[in-house]
């Protein structure tokens, strides 16, 4: 029996609605080295990238993080984060720098049986955040 393939894709973009948007640019900046751009749609709309940003299409943009202004709405889950993983080449490297940063990392990192090392940590507004390397 053969066994049916589902869709591939690759995500692109990672939706965050945040009462304080600002407090999260401040972090993702200073822990994790995002860069931002607030010109589509000013305060209520922030982009954070990992690495260049090419800025020409959002076809060409590596993945990135929109966040945006909670103006007193409840989101749906499905237009809010609840987490996302951070691929790095070196979690034990991304551990011991984050750690000197003041971030709470609950445990070391850890090999999992499916080729990972990972560890976790969590943005100002609670979004998990997995750190993984590929072993």
């Amino acid at each position: 029996m053969n066994k049916a393939a589902g869709p591939s894709m690759k995500l692109r973009c990672i939706n965050i609605v945040s009462a304080n948007p600002e407090r999260l640019v401040t972090f993702y900046r200073t822990i994790l080295g995002a860069n931002a751009d607030d010109s589509h749609g000013g305060p209520r709309r922030i982009e954070m990238w990992f690495g260049e940003n090419q800025a020409a299409s959002h076809e060409n943009k590596p993945v990135f993080i929109v966040i945006n202004r909670d103006e007193g709405f409840t989101p749906r889950i499905s237009n809010s984060c609840r987490g996302f993983e951070l691929h790095v080449s070196d979690a034990n490297a991304e551990y011991t720098r984050i750690q000197a940063l003041g971030v709470e990392v609950k445990e070391p990192p850890k090999d999992l049986p499916w080729g990972f090392r990972f560890f976790n940590i969590e943005d100002p507004d609670g979004n998990s955040i997995d750190i993984v390397q590929a072993l």
